[in-house]
């Protein structure tokens, strides 16, 4: 059944959440400040900087890997409906494509496919400015299997700020307001000598402050510094949405 496979991506998903947490239970990053001579503002940034596990990247192409290979199943489980399970279907694939003119010469090609089926996939839109999450599926899913590992690092997804506010307003006896703001350039991927937040001329370092980071995928022109488990998130809600639909014409 194709949905097994959505199914055990969503299982590696949950491994990877734990994996991930792991990952920052570790403190792979350490930070410190300094002193810029010239403008003489407090600098903190990266002294040592733990590359994400190459696992994370392999479980993240295994996950993208189930849900391609379940939308395969499904044109599969599509096929025989229509001309029988000893009819050869090699090469039967589910379409998408990367726009709306190569979707169409995609369809026209499977005399296979019934209308009701045809016309359900209409609405779906499985191309790039259609449905973007099934895109992305295909896209990450062809160079995990035939490139490369996926890009997979971490980022400086957020700083808060509001500890320095309140030193600069002398408040900060066991007071806290934390106020995270992303920052312009998000430094990735992370390395030793990334300067995560300029503070003003004569600042006082501030035990403790506080930054968030992020595991990502990165992956040029297809998805770009985009929070891993977010993304994928996307993807493996995206191929679940599709069961109860393609019920109706199996």
């Amino acid at each position: 059944m194709w949905t097994s496979k959505i199914s055990r991506a969503r299982t590696l998903k949950d491994s990877l959440q734990k994996d991930i947490d792991s990952f920052f239970v570790s403190r792979p990053y350490k930070i410190s400040t300094k002193v810029d001579p010239q403008s003489r503002r407090l600098i903190y940034y990266l002294t040592d900087v733990i590359d994400v596990p190459e696992d994370i990247a392999l479980l993240t192409g295994d996950i993208i890997q189930n849900l391609r290979s379940s939308l395969d199943h499904l044109a599969y489980e599509l096929f025989t409906k229509n001309l029988g399970s000893l009819a050869d279907g090699r090469h039967v694939y589910f379409p998408i494509a990367d726009d709306l003119a190569r979707y169409k010469d995609q369809i026209r090609k499977m005399t296979w496919l019934k209308q009701n089926a045809k016309d359900l996939l209409d609405t779906i839109k499985p191309y790039r400015g259609g449905n973007q999450n099934l895109w992305r599926i295909h896209k990450l899913n062809i160079i995990d299997k035939h490139r490369l590992l996926l890009v997979v690092g971490s980022l400086l997804d957020s700083v808060d700020v509001g500890a320095c506010m309140l030193e600069k307003m002398h408040k900060n006896r066991g007071l806290s307001i934390p106020l995270f703001i992303k920052p312009a350039d998000k430094l990735f991927p992370l390395k030793v000598g990334d300067e995560l937040f300029i503070d003003g001329p004569g600042a006082t370092p501030i035990p403790n402050m506080k930054f968030r980071f992020s595991v990502v995928l990165n992956e040029i022109d297809i998805i770009e510094g985009e929070p891993l488990l977010k993304a994928l998130e996307f993807m493996i809600s995206e191929a679940e949405q599709l069961v109860p639909k393609f019920q109706l014409v199996l």
